[in-house]
């Protein structure tokens, strides 16, 4: 058989074709701007942290209203991480936390009810953040459509991390130009 290259079509689908809003019952509840975050986390009562060399701030995970924020005019913000760069240490509210982001860390990627996150990387440097609950026995060939792909507002696609809070009612989304965070209905 005699195989003509110029003749086969592939039809190529792109994962960026493929973006959506969350699955219910997650819905968007905030999107908050920031610049340089380099780690982030959630506090025991699911505010959001973010950690940048400007300082840290911690937000409202339904308003994104910041509720502390620490310019670090001291120069001691970057002492409140652990050695192994997994915790940072909140005075203001007399917390550790548990961080991730660049330095370290990856955050809770499965809940107790089996909702997963999961990260796909369509090309060099892009990176798509896709949910399913793992209870659906989607067996798609292709992984990444068992998950709906995540349609971002503000952030990048790039250079993601993401993760549920510790209470599992939310979820976030994190990069360098800030945090859009999901709420269960």
């Amino acid at each position: 058989m005699i195989f003509n290259r110029n003749k086969l079509k592939i039809k190529s689908e792109s994962l960026f074709d493929n973006l959506d809003l969350a699955p219910h019952p997650w819905r968007k509840s905030v999107v908050i701007s920031a610049a340089g975050i380099i780690a982030s986390g959630w506090t025991s009562n699911s505010k959001i942290f973010l950690l940048s060399s400007d300082g840290y701030s911690v937000s409202d995970q339904l308003t994104g209203e910041i509720e502390i924020r620490n310019y670090d005019e001291d120069n001691t913000a970057m002492d409140k991480l652990s050695s192994d760069n997994l915790e940072f240490r909140i005075d203001e509210i007399n917390q550790t936390i548990k961080v991730f982001g660049l330095r370290g860390g990856n955050g809770n990627h499965v809940t107790s009810d089996f909702w997963s996150l999961d990260s796909f990387h369509p090309g060099l440097e892009n990176q798509i953040i896709g949910i399913r609950n793992l209870k659906e026995r989607n067996k798609d060939i292709k992984y990444w459509r068992n998950y709906t792909l995540l349609k971002l507002e503000r952030l990048e696609y790039d250079t993601l991390k993401y993760g549920f809070s510790n209470d599992e009612k939310y979820f976030g989304i994190f990069g360098s130009g800030g945090a859009e965070i999901f709420c269960r209905e």
